[in-house]
């Protein structure tokens, strides 16, 4: 391609030091790439004994050649280049998984007055890889859920945030066949024995608050069987139901099974924790959609409870 391109430059230029300073190369540089261009065709292009150079009867006849084919791949590479860029959506958000579930969906919907349809990639990865990926340009949005006494990790020198809703995390059991809670951190076993819990693993967000929730009651942690864990709420919750254990869930998370009468929260307000839906761009951001995502929601500025949202 190089090749091609030098020689379609000297063609039209008819010098080496003119062509060279277009092609961005030493004029030495240049000239060894046409020479190396002639020995593979195994012909002279360039007749060097006259000023300005001109071209050969066999570079007049591969000019036309080498004009097709740099054209034929440029063609091809804008079609491959359109191809993916309509491919691509209008925004690529990275969100935890109850978030993808429950809220995004419904969200979107709800902006839409304002922002037109915008077609979406949502996924979910590990936390730390949505901060870099925020930095580098490769998504647009990060939707995580935040607690004041946990920090993320997002620089606010370099990210923006907002409070999209609140949607508090609470302790939840399954329900025994009378109705009733199996467990209830607020009234521990008479026997003294421990109660079965699932809990958040460490490459998730929820593990550092839960264990602030857990650390503020210390004399009633150590009574917590801890039977397995995962960084989703999804997860956990299924887990919970299988093994018949307490677990820490968002509140849009529990609402299905609570509804079907399959968990209760328990434990009263002392084991909850307040938690903000938060939606983070990196400021420099020039992307219409992202702009308008952001405009929609500074000019609402509506925050409620994730569950009426969702309604």
């Amino acid at each position: 391609m190089k090749w091609l391109e030098d020689f379609l430059t000297l063609a039209r230029t008819r010098n080496f030091s003119k062509a060279s300073e277009d092609r961005n190369v030493t004029q030495p540089a240049f000239s060894r790439r046409i020479r190396a261009l002639e020995i593979w065709l195994g012909v002279p292009l360039i007749d060097r004994r006259t000023y300005p150079v001109t071209l050969t009867a066999e570079g007049r006849a591969f000019r036309e050649t080498a004009e097709t084919v740099v054209g034929a791949l440029y063609a091809d590479r804008a079609q491959f280049h359109q191809k993916v860029h309509g491919a691509r959506p209008d925004l690529r958000i990275a969100a935890a998984t109850t978030l993808s579930l429950n809220f995004i969906p419904g969200w979107l919907k709800s902006l839409e007055a304002a922002t037109g349809h915008l077609t979406t990639h949502i996924f979910t990865q590990n936390f730390h890889d949505m901060v870099q990926q925020l930095a580098e340009g490769e998504i647009d949005l990060v939707l995580q859920y935040a607690h004041d006494d946990a920090p993320l990790l997002f620089e606010r020198m370099r990210f923006e945030s907002c409070v999209l809703a609140q949607d508090p995390l609470m302790m939840v059991s399954p329900v025994g066949k009378n109705g009733t809670p199996l467990f209830d951190p607020a009234h521990p076993p008479a026997d003294g024995g421990a109660i079965p819990y699932v809990g958040y693993s460490s490459d998730g967000y929820f593990a550092e608050v839960e264990a602030l929730l857990l650390k503020r009651h210390a004399a009633a942690a150590p009574l917590l069987e801890r039977l397995g864990e995962s960084p989703t709420s999804e997860v956990l919750k299924r887990m919970a139901l299988t093994y018949g254990a307490l677990t820490l869930l968002p509140t849009s998370c529990a609402d299905d099974v609570i509804a079907q009468g399959r968990m209760v929260a328990v434990g009263g307000s002392d084991w909850r924790m307040p938690l903000d839906v938060r939606l983070y761009r990196l400021r420099e951001s020039r992307r219409a959609p992202v702009r308008k995502i952001w405009q929609a929601v500074m000019s609402s500025g509506d925050t409620q409870t994730l569950n009426k949202e969702r309604q």
